[in-house]
């Protein structure tokens, strides 16, 4: 069966069965085929490996929930989980977010500064007075810092990126342990990765995106500051431009 067909069959035979949760199941079986898939896994091949699809379905309705755990347990669990949260999860998580987003606005900064340099705007009449930055130098050699900033400003984009996709999926298997636990359950699933699914197109092309910009920056990186003591006539052109007056 194709991934299509297979999922199709899962869902009759979830609903057949009136397991509760039919659709987050079927997401994290149909994520499992995004996993496998980009790592080289035909449909038919990924179908083969996780089973008959009635089988499956069984198996979540012999312990669906609400017939597992006693409700003791689950207020037990409920009190340890809201001090779990409270406590460590949630400041933990904003944390991340927050990192993240700190992370993103480097990427931004970088861009502007080097889109500020490549095409002089703070050395324009007009917008001097208002961009500026913050370090002299002479045209040519700002260009070569511009392009090595934009790449930097790729790569702080692209782990951005990354870094946003693997919280996420720290916070969903965080939030389906939640779940399981609480409904006292344990469903057979497909493995859950630690790392996020990335489709193969997109990997691709971050990955390139990565490549290109490491070889950038270091490129330029070295051409700039070349020319920096080339123009500058001194291996601190800094001290020569007073950077730090």
């Amino acid at each position: 069966m194709n991934r299509l067909e297979y999922l199709t069959a899962f869902e009759k035979a979830l609903k057949s069965m009136r397991v509760r949760d039919c659709d987050d199941i079927l997401a994290e079986y149909s994520e499992h085929f995004d996993l496998k898939t980009a790592d080289g896994f035909s449909e038919e091949e990924i179908s083969a490996r996780l089973g008959l699809p009635e089988d499956i379905a069984v198996q979540f309705k012999e312990i669906s929930p609400g017939k597992g755990g006693k409700t003791g347990q689950k207020i037990v669990a409920a009190i340890g989980f809201f001090f779990l949260d409270f406590c460590l999860a949630i400041p933990i998580f904003i944390s991340l977010y927050a990192w993240i987003f700190s992370f993103a606005a480097s990427a931004f900064a970088f861009a502007i500064s080097a889109l500020t340099m490549i095409t002089g705007l703070d050395r324009i009449g007009p917008w001097s007075d208002y961009v500026n930055v913050g370090f002299a130098m002479p045209y040519l050699c700002a260009i070569f810092i511009g392009v090595a900033l934009l790449a930097l400003a790729v790569l702080a984009a692209m782990g951005t990126e990354y870094c946003r996709l693997y919280i996420n999926r720290l916070l969903k298997l965080y939030i389906n342990w939640h779940r399981m636990v609480l409904g006292g359950v344990v469903q057979k699933k497909p493995p859950q990765p630690l790392h996020p699914v990335i489709g193969a197109r997109k990997r691709r092309i971050m990955r390139s995106l990565v490549l290109v910009s490491v070889l950038v920056f270091a490129l330029f990186s070295i051409v700039g500051f070349a020319s920096m003591v080339i123009v500058s006539g001194s291996l601190e052109p800094w001290h020569i431009w007073d950077w730090f007056v």
